[in-house]
């Protein structure tokens, strides 16, 4: 298994690509600012439409956390990814297909989650621009990536974090008496995310 470390360098690369011009050596493609999003910042591949999706193709939720921070068990980590499932379809609430393979008609949905406890603050990212105003200490930041999934073409990117400015967050400490407001916590940020979710899916998938 990867160590937190080389997991955060990974979530790095990636959610570097969020906000930057994708480059290939025989295309280059361009993503637009989403005006008016429900999210902190959102991208869109120019000129597409979701509306001949009906289904969703999801992928298990990744989770990252950097080297310094208080390190979830592996029971931690079940219980997030378990909470944003239930919160994901409560919100969908059977009305979107769960596709278990690719399709034509199946959008591809890949989540990640960012952990970035107080306790990681020494830590040097090395960082700039709006990745780094994303990523806080005490918050979770979730990414979504939405894609189609026979052909894997990404077609928006979106990111969003927990509380800005709210005090720590600390899903290592579940033994501890301040556990008892974490979970909670988790449990909001999953359904407000659900929520922002399905209402872009309501605007924008096929009817």
């Amino acid at each position: 298994m990867p160590k937190p470390r080389s997991r955060f360098l990974h979530l790095v690369l990636a959610g570097l690509s969020f906000f930057a011009v994708s480059c290939t050596t025989t295309e280059v493609q361009t993503y637009e600012r989403v005006p008016n999003s429900r999210a902190a910042q959102a991208y869109i591949k120019p000129g597409v439409s979701f509306k001949r999706y009906r289904s969703l193709y999801p992928q298990r939720l990744e989770i990252y956390y950097p080297k310094g921070a208080t390190e979830p068990t592996a029971e931690e980590l079940e219980r997030i990814r378990a909470i944003f499932r239930t919160a994901f379809l409560a919100a969908l609430d059977g009305k979107y297909e769960i596709a278990n393979r690719p399709a034509a008609d199946a959008l591809g949905v890949r989540a990640s989650l960012v952990y970035f406890t107080d306790d990681a603050s020494a830590v040097d990212l090395q960082l700039g621009g709006k990745l780094r105003n994303l990523i806080l200490n005490g918050q979770l930041t979730f990414f979504m990536e939405l894609s189609d999934s026979l052909t894997g073409d990404v077609l928006a990117r979106a990111a969003d974090p927990d509380q800005p400015g709210a005090a720590g967050l600390d899903v290592g400490a579940a033994s501890d008496a301040s556990a008892s407001a974490t979970w909670p916590r988790v449990q909001a940020a999953a359904a407000r995310w659900a929520g922002m979710f399905r209402a872009f899916l309501d605007d924008n998938l096929a009817d």
